[in-house]
Protein backbone atom coordinates (compact mmCIF):
# COMPACT_ATOMS: atom_id res chain seq x y z
CA UNK A 1 0.00 0.00 0.00
CA UNK A 2 0.87 3.72 -0.51
CA UNK A 3 1.20 5.62 3.23
CA UNK A 4 1.59 8.63 3.68
CA UNK A 5 2.77 9.25 7.88
CA UNK A 6 2.79 13.57 8.90
CA UNK A 7 4.95 13.38 11.54
CA UNK A 8 8.59 11.55 11.76
CA UNK A 9 9.59 11.71 15.08
CA UNK A 10 10.65 8.56 16.74
CA UNK A 11 7.02 7.16 16.57
CA UNK A 12 6.62 8.01 12.63
CA UNK A 13 9.81 6.90 11.97
CA UNK A 14 9.52 3.79 13.48
CA UNK A 15 6.44 3.21 11.76
CA UNK A 16 7.91 3.94 8.75
CA UNK A 17 10.97 1.39 9.39
CA UNK A 18 8.05 -1.60 10.15
CA UNK A 19 5.71 -0.56 7.48
CA UNK A 20 8.67 -0.22 4.46
CA UNK A 21 9.72 -4.12 6.06
CA UNK A 22 6.61 -5.22 5.10
CA UNK A 23 6.81 -4.05 1.65
CA UNK A 24 5.04 -0.79 1.69
CA UNK A 25 5.59 2.09 0.29
CA UNK A 26 5.79 5.08 3.06
CA UNK A 27 6.27 8.86 1.90
CA UNK A 28 6.81 11.50 5.62
CA UNK A 29 5.58 14.88 5.88
CA UNK A 30 7.04 17.17 8.77
CA UNK A 31 7.10 20.54 9.12
CA UNK A 32 11.10 20.49 10.43
CA UNK A 33 13.14 19.48 7.76
CA UNK A 34 15.68 18.51 10.04
CA UNK A 35 13.19 15.23 11.05
CA UNK A 36 12.66 14.53 8.14
CA UNK A 37 16.09 14.69 7.11
CA UNK A 38 16.97 11.97 10.00
CA UNK A 39 13.66 9.51 8.72
CA UNK A 40 15.13 9.60 5.46
CA UNK A 41 18.63 8.83 6.37
CA UNK A 42 17.52 6.12 9.32
CA UNK A 43 15.48 4.18 5.66
CA UNK A 44 12.14 5.43 7.66
CA UNK A 45 11.02 6.44 4.25
CA UNK A 46 10.60 6.18 0.50
CA UNK A 47 9.78 9.97 -0.18
CA UNK A 48 9.16 12.98 1.17
CA UNK A 49 5.88 15.10 0.60
CA UNK A 50 3.68 17.94 1.71
CA UNK A 51 0.91 17.90 4.40
CA UNK A 52 -1.39 18.42 1.50
CA UNK A 53 0.02 15.66 -0.99
CA UNK A 54 0.53 13.59 1.98
CA UNK A 55 -3.84 13.03 2.09
CA UNK A 56 -3.25 11.69 -1.40
CA UNK A 57 -2.32 8.46 -0.13
CA UNK A 58 -4.05 4.91 0.33
CA UNK A 59 -3.19 5.37 4.22
CA UNK A 60 -2.73 8.81 6.28
CA UNK A 61 -1.32 8.27 9.59
CA UNK A 62 -1.18 11.43 11.72
CA UNK A 63 1.46 11.20 14.02
CA UNK A 64 2.13 14.53 15.37
CA UNK A 65 0.75 15.79 18.80
CA UNK A 66 -3.01 15.70 19.66
CA UNK A 67 -3.54 19.40 18.82
CA UNK A 68 -2.32 19.22 15.47
CA UNK A 69 -4.06 15.80 14.97
CA UNK A 70 -7.23 17.32 15.59
CA UNK A 71 -6.70 20.36 12.94
CA UNK A 72 -6.02 18.07 10.44
CA UNK A 73 -9.04 15.89 10.64
CA UNK A 74 -11.21 19.07 10.88
CA UNK A 75 -9.44 19.42 7.26
CA UNK A 76 -10.01 16.09 6.01
CA UNK A 77 -13.52 15.68 7.49
CA UNK A 78 -14.13 18.14 4.41
CA UNK A 79 -12.33 16.17 1.71
CA UNK A 80 -14.97 14.65 -1.15
CA UNK A 81 -12.29 11.85 -1.33
CA UNK A 82 -10.64 10.78 2.07
CA UNK A 83 -7.83 8.44 2.32
CA UNK A 84 -9.03 4.63 2.23
CA UNK A 85 -7.82 4.83 6.15
CA UNK A 86 -7.07 7.60 8.63
CA UNK A 87 -4.80 6.16 11.44
CA UNK A 88 -4.06 8.50 14.35
CA UNK A 89 -1.39 7.26 16.69
CA UNK A 90 -2.45 9.98 19.45
CA UNK A 91 -2.59 8.95 23.10
CA UNK A 92 -6.24 10.66 23.94
CA UNK A 93 -9.04 8.65 21.52
CA UNK A 94 -12.04 11.22 22.70
CA UNK A 95 -10.87 14.26 21.21
CA UNK A 96 -9.73 12.53 18.27
CA UNK A 97 -13.18 11.37 17.56
CA UNK A 98 -14.99 14.41 17.72
CA UNK A 99 -12.80 16.48 15.61
CA UNK A 100 -12.90 13.49 12.91
CA UNK A 101 -16.76 12.90 13.22
CA UNK A 102 -18.30 12.49 9.72
CA UNK A 103 -14.51 11.06 8.64
CA UNK A 104 -15.82 7.47 8.04
CA UNK A 105 -12.71 6.38 7.44
CA UNK A 106 -11.00 7.35 10.49
CA UNK A 107 -9.85 4.67 13.14
CA UNK A 108 -8.03 6.06 16.74
CA UNK A 109 -5.70 4.16 18.14
CA UNK A 110 -3.02 4.65 20.57
CA UNK A 111 0.55 2.13 20.36
CA UNK A 112 1.48 1.61 23.83
CA UNK A 113 4.99 1.85 22.63
CA UNK A 114 7.75 4.32 23.43
CA UNK A 115 11.36 4.83 24.93
CA UNK A 116 13.44 7.64 26.62
CA UNK A 117 14.07 10.08 24.71
CA UNK A 118 12.38 10.82 20.97
CA UNK A 119 13.03 11.83 17.45
CA UNK A 120 13.83 10.24 14.22
CA UNK A 121 17.34 9.07 15.61
CA UNK A 122 15.57 6.55 17.89
CA UNK A 123 13.42 4.99 15.51
CA UNK A 124 13.41 1.06 15.28
CA UNK A 125 11.10 -1.20 13.69
CA UNK A 126 10.94 -3.47 16.40
CA UNK A 127 9.69 -0.80 18.83
CA UNK A 128 5.93 -1.89 18.66
CA UNK A 129 6.55 -5.35 18.76
CA UNK A 130 5.15 -7.34 21.35
CA UNK A 131 3.40 -4.12 22.62
CA UNK A 132 -0.01 -3.59 22.81
CA UNK A 133 -1.87 -1.22 20.10
CA UNK A 134 -5.50 0.03 21.32
CA UNK A 135 -7.94 0.90 18.77
CA UNK A 136 -11.52 2.47 19.04
CA UNK A 137 -13.92 -0.51 17.86
CA UNK A 138 -15.55 -1.12 14.77
CA UNK A 139 -16.35 -2.38 11.37
CA UNK A 140 -15.58 -2.06 7.67
CA UNK A 141 -12.61 -1.66 5.65
CA UNK A 142 -10.70 0.68 7.30
CA UNK A 143 -10.73 -1.07 10.64
CA UNK A 144 -9.41 -4.26 8.20
CA UNK A 145 -6.62 -2.24 6.62
CA UNK A 146 -5.46 -0.99 10.55
CA UNK A 147 -5.79 -4.03 11.74
CA UNK A 148 -3.58 -5.69 9.15
CA UNK A 149 -1.30 -2.93 9.18
CA UNK A 150 -0.89 -3.34 13.19
CA UNK A 151 -0.49 -6.79 13.16
CA UNK A 152 2.30 -6.21 10.61
CA UNK A 153 4.34 -4.42 13.04
CA UNK A 154 3.95 -6.85 15.65
CA UNK A 155 2.06 -5.39 17.91
CA UNK A 156 -1.02 -6.97 19.73
CA UNK A 157 -4.39 -5.62 18.32
CA UNK A 158 -6.57 -4.66 21.29
CA UNK A 159 -10.02 -3.08 20.72
CA UNK A 160 -11.56 -0.38 23.68
CA UNK A 161 -13.66 2.25 24.04
CA UNK A 162 -12.92 5.44 23.81
CA UNK A 163 -13.98 6.72 27.34
CA UNK A 164 -12.39 3.53 28.94
CA UNK A 165 -9.20 3.90 26.78
CA UNK A 166 -9.18 7.58 28.11
CA UNK A 167 -9.84 7.07 31.57
CA UNK A 168 -7.38 4.26 31.72
CA UNK A 169 -4.74 6.11 30.26
CA UNK A 170 -5.36 9.36 32.66
CA UNK A 171 -4.99 6.62 35.35
CA UNK A 172 -1.43 5.03 33.88
CA UNK A 173 0.55 7.66 32.31
CA UNK A 174 -0.87 10.71 33.11
CA UNK A 175 -0.84 10.55 36.62
CA UNK A 176 2.70 9.05 36.95
CA UNK A 177 4.08 11.69 34.84
CA UNK A 178 2.74 14.40 37.47
CA UNK A 179 3.56 12.80 39.87
CA UNK A 180 7.19 12.87 39.10
CA UNK A 181 6.95 16.67 37.69
CA UNK A 182 5.43 17.38 41.39
CA UNK A 183 8.75 15.17 43.02
CA UNK A 184 10.90 17.22 40.72
CA UNK A 185 9.70 20.69 42.08
CA UNK A 186 9.89 19.29 45.83
CA UNK A 187 13.70 17.66 45.34
CA UNK A 188 15.09 20.91 43.35
CA UNK A 189 14.29 23.03 46.04
CA UNK A 190 16.90 21.50 48.17
CA UNK A 191 19.21 20.82 45.91
CA UNK A 192 21.88 23.32 47.57
CA UNK A 193 22.03 21.76 50.46
CA UNK A 194 24.99 19.78 51.67
CA UNK A 195 25.05 16.06 50.44
CA UNK A 196 21.43 16.34 48.36
CA UNK A 197 22.85 15.95 44.79
CA UNK A 198 25.63 13.38 46.11
CA UNK A 199 23.00 11.13 48.02
CA UNK A 200 21.12 10.69 44.99
CA UNK A 201 20.57 6.76 43.89
CA UNK A 202 18.88 4.66 41.23
CA UNK A 203 15.69 5.23 43.29
CA UNK A 204 15.30 9.33 42.86
CA UNK A 205 16.40 8.51 38.94
CA UNK A 206 13.74 6.34 38.24
CA UNK A 207 11.47 8.26 39.98
CA UNK A 208 12.37 11.47 37.92
CA UNK A 209 12.63 9.84 34.74
CA UNK A 210 9.56 10.94 33.81
CA UNK A 211 9.32 14.30 34.43
CA UNK A 212 12.35 15.40 31.46
CA UNK A 213 9.56 15.74 28.91
CA UNK A 214 8.31 17.75 26.72
CA UNK A 215 5.53 20.72 27.25
CA UNK A 216 4.97 20.84 23.45
CA UNK A 217 3.34 17.38 23.82
CA UNK A 218 1.82 17.47 26.92
CA UNK A 219 -0.60 20.97 26.72
CA UNK A 220 -2.99 19.43 24.59
CA UNK A 221 -3.06 16.01 26.37
CA UNK A 222 -3.26 17.58 30.08
CA UNK A 223 -6.28 20.38 28.14
CA UNK A 224 -7.95 17.72 26.97
CA UNK A 225 -8.11 15.36 30.15
CA UNK A 226 -7.84 18.34 32.93
CA UNK A 227 -10.74 17.20 34.92
CA UNK A 228 -9.70 13.84 35.14
CA UNK A 229 -6.47 14.43 35.89
CA UNK A 230 -7.01 16.84 38.35
CA UNK A 231 -9.31 14.54 40.34
CA UNK A 232 -6.71 11.87 40.41
CA UNK A 233 -4.16 14.27 42.08
CA UNK A 234 -6.68 15.29 44.77
CA UNK A 235 -7.30 11.29 45.43
CA UNK A 236 -3.37 11.06 45.21
CA UNK A 237 -3.05 14.51 47.75
CA UNK A 238 -5.49 13.08 50.52
CA UNK A 239 -3.65 9.90 50.63
CA UNK A 240 -0.39 11.75 51.04
CA UNK A 241 -2.11 14.23 53.71
CA UNK A 242 -3.19 11.47 56.20
CA UNK A 243 0.64 9.78 55.65
CA UNK A 244 1.85 13.11 56.81
CA UNK A 245 -0.55 13.18 59.80
CA UNK A 246 0.35 9.42 60.09
CA UNK A 247 3.89 10.39 60.25
CA UNK A 248 3.55 13.88 62.84
CA UNK A 249 1.50 11.13 65.20
CA UNK A 250 4.71 8.88 65.18
CA UNK A 251 2.13 5.72 64.80
CA UNK A 252 4.53 3.21 64.17
CA UNK A 253 1.60 0.30 63.40
CA UNK A 254 -0.20 2.55 60.84
CA UNK A 255 2.52 3.28 59.11
CA UNK A 256 3.76 -0.64 58.84
CA UNK A 257 0.17 -0.70 57.56
CA UNK A 258 0.63 1.13 55.33
CA UNK A 259 4.23 0.06 53.87
CA UNK A 260 2.19 -3.37 54.02
CA UNK A 261 -0.71 -2.52 52.26
CA UNK A 262 1.44 -0.33 49.82
CA UNK A 263 3.52 -3.99 48.97
CA UNK A 264 0.49 -6.42 48.64
CA UNK A 265 -1.27 -3.45 46.08
CA UNK A 266 1.48 -3.35 43.74
CA UNK A 267 2.50 -6.56 43.82
CA UNK A 268 -1.33 -7.39 42.64
CA UNK A 269 -1.38 -4.71 40.09
CA UNK A 270 2.15 -6.48 38.81
CA UNK A 271 0.14 -9.68 38.45
CA UNK A 272 -3.05 -7.87 37.12
CA UNK A 273 -1.13 -6.48 34.17
CA UNK A 274 0.90 -9.30 33.59
CA UNK A 275 -2.22 -11.18 33.30
CA UNK A 276 -3.54 -8.93 30.66
CA UNK A 277 -0.61 -9.13 28.62
CA UNK A 278 -1.07 -12.95 28.72
CA UNK A 279 -4.62 -12.89 27.57
CA UNK A 280 -3.98 -10.87 25.08
CA UNK A 281 -1.21 -13.14 23.50
CA UNK A 282 -3.33 -16.26 23.91
CA UNK A 283 -6.47 -13.80 22.35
Amino acid sequence: MRIAIVGTGLIGASLGLAWRAAGHWVAGADSDPSALKTALERGALDAVVTPAQAREAQVLVLAMPLDAVCAMLTELVALRQPPELVLDVASLQEPVLRAGRGLSTLVATHPMAGREGGGAGLAEAELFRGRTWIYEPGSGAAHAIALRLIGETGARALPMEARSHDRAVAITSHLPQLLALGLAHCVSRHREEPGVCEAAGPGLRSALRLANARWTMWRPLLEAQRSRDAELLDEVAARLEAFARTLRAGDEELLRAAFDEGAMLSGALFHHMEDAEGGQDSA
